[in-house]
């Protein structure tokens, strides 16, 4: 079995000031100030597809590094608050006892897929406490779509995406995950907008015991979403 975690809200909290950190960095290089509307407009939620898309809204040409302003615009916003909050990236209840276990299983891969760059993840990973360099990893600074990136995971796992299941906390992460026939859990803040997109194994805590039960619940045959 191949586990890939998603990160932010999955592995990692504080959402609120990532996104925040975000929006500002985009508004910054950019000019344009993304809404909530303009986000549910995107078929792409990942850093670097919806930073493409802002500088597009902006008016500019994508390719010509504002993509990568903003990237580290957005890295030296998340410094900042770090700086001034320690807690402000914390690891989210139950996940470091989790990863340690789950390490420690014959058979068993952690892999991390995530819709954010290699950088700034990492930065948060290692706010929280968590090794990013124990576990293969997939980035969108890899490739812009979420599907792809979680297959690039696997495949730096060296397994195949017939073992993997996914735990992610986003209806964006759900679709990756139906596009692709791989069982998914779902976790944090946002269980009910889980449910409405149909997805059926959610976890609002990884717990171990729970996680576990859970996990084999999605892995059955048919249980996939």
């Amino acid at each position: 079995m191949l586990i890939i975690f998603d990160v932010d809200g999955t592995l990692v909290g504080g959402e609120h000031h990532d996104w925040a950190c975000f929006d500002e960095a985009i508004a910054e290089v950019t000019g344009f100030t993304p809404t909530q509307e303009f986000f549910d407009s995107l078929p792409e939620i990942t850093a670097q597809a919806i930073a493409e898309a802002c500088v597009r809204a902006a008016k500019r040409d994508t390719g010509m590094g504002l993509e990568e302003r903003i990237r580290d615009e957005y890295l030296r916003r998340l410094r900042n608050v770090h700086a001034s909050d320690p807690m402000a990236f914390p690891a989210r209840n139950g996940v470091l006892a989790l990863l340690s276990h789950l390490s420690s299983l014959p058979g068993t891969g952690v892999a991390i897929a995530t819709g954010d760059w290699l950088e700034t993840t990492s930065f948060k990973l290692a706010a929280a406490g968590i090794d990013a360099s124990r576990y293969p990893m997939a980035t969108s600074s890899d490739c812009s779509r979420r599907s792809e990136i979680i297959q690039l995971a696997a495949r730096r796992a060296g397994r195949s995406l017939a073992e993997a299941i996914y735990v992610g906390d986003g209806v964006w992460d759900f679709k990756a995950c139906c596009e692709l026939g791989v069982p998914f859990v779902g976790t944090g803040t946002r269980p009910h907008l889980l449910k409405a997109a149909g997805a059926k194994h959610i976890l609002e805590l990884l717990e171990e015991a729970l996680f576990l039960t859970t996990l084999r619940a999605a892995a059955m045959p048919g249980a996939a979403e």
